[in-house]
């Protein structure tokens, strides 16, 4: 049986509702902030370049120095999180994966419309330890700007390679960034991840850990415990947020403010 991926056209969002959503929205905050103290982590941006996004990407296991502990950790290209891809729509995306890790994985693009077959979006295709995978896959004309997510989708590996610390931001740039207020806005990203103090390098979970999930005692934010954002005093901030967490649900808030609570529910894998 052939499968036939569906893509339905998207209506560009306009100004209005941006406005609208982004106040309700836990992806994407929009809001003016005043000055503080900055510790800003920072993660390498692969941009697209004459209509093309090539990249390479390697899966392994590392050693990281977080919040004092020594962990045995998985990242790509060695960076927790991995790299940024920059896309926009009608781009070719080619990465050139290698698996440096001892169980076999792969690579699933969370949330972008693309096709779940032959090299793209394919969950299907295992790449063993020690081999490569060439993916490939075009960003539809009509694909929306967003904040999006890569991780591994190996069946039976999963959260385990997530929860070891594979994940990295995917962002796709078109109508959305020039909205003016969006384009005046300071744009930062936060990928929330939590890892187990005893490492968490692709470790399998017990069989309670496997059905009800895991949450690791070091909570991060781009890798790093407590970094804080700065921008200047009635300024605009953009905050992107991933909860890159396998399992944590994430209740998040700012400082001074008296608003509900943001809640993160960790993505389903």
């Amino acid at each position: 049986m052939g499968i036939t991926p569906f893509h339905a056209p998207i209506e560009p969002m306009k100004r209005r509702q941006f406005l609208t959503l982004s106040t309700a929205a836990g992806a994407t905050l929009l809001g003016q902030c005043g000055s503080r103290a900055s510790l800003q982590a920072q993660f390498p941006r692969k941009t697209s370049q004459g209509g093309l996004l090539d990249v390479a990407l390697e899966a392994r296991p590392v050693r990281a120095a977080i919040a004092g502990q020594s962990l045995n950790l998985l990242a790509y290209n060695g960076q927790i999180p991995g790299p940024m891809l920059e896309a926009k729509p009608g781009d070719t995306v080619r990465i050139q994966f290698k698996n440096s890790l001892p169980q076999e994985t792969n690579l699933h693009y969370h949330g972008l419309h693309v096709p779940p077959t032959g090299n793209a979006d394919n969950v299907f295709i295992h790449v063993p330890s020690g081999e490569t995978q060439t993916y490939e896959l075009t960003i539809p004309e009509d694909h929306p700007a967003g904040t999006f997510w890569y991780h591994p989708h190996r069946h039976g590996w999963v959260a385990d390679q997530v929860f070891g610390g594979l994940a990295g931001l995917f962002v796709i740039r078109g109508e959305l960034d020039d909205i003016p207020e969006v384009k005046a806005a300071k744009e930062e990203f936060l990928v929330l991840q939590d890892f187990d103090a005893a490492g968490s390098s692709g470790r399998r979970g017990n069989p309670m850990m496997q059905m009800m999930g895991r949450e690791g005692a070091i909570v991060t934010a781009n890798g790093q415990v407590n970094p804080s954002l700065s921008i200047p005093a009635g300024g605009l901030l953009r905050l992107r947020i991933l909860n890159a967490s396998p399992s944590r649900f994430y209740l998040l808030s700012l400082e001074d403010h008296v608003k509900s609570p943001i809640r993160l529910e960790a993505l389903s894998l």
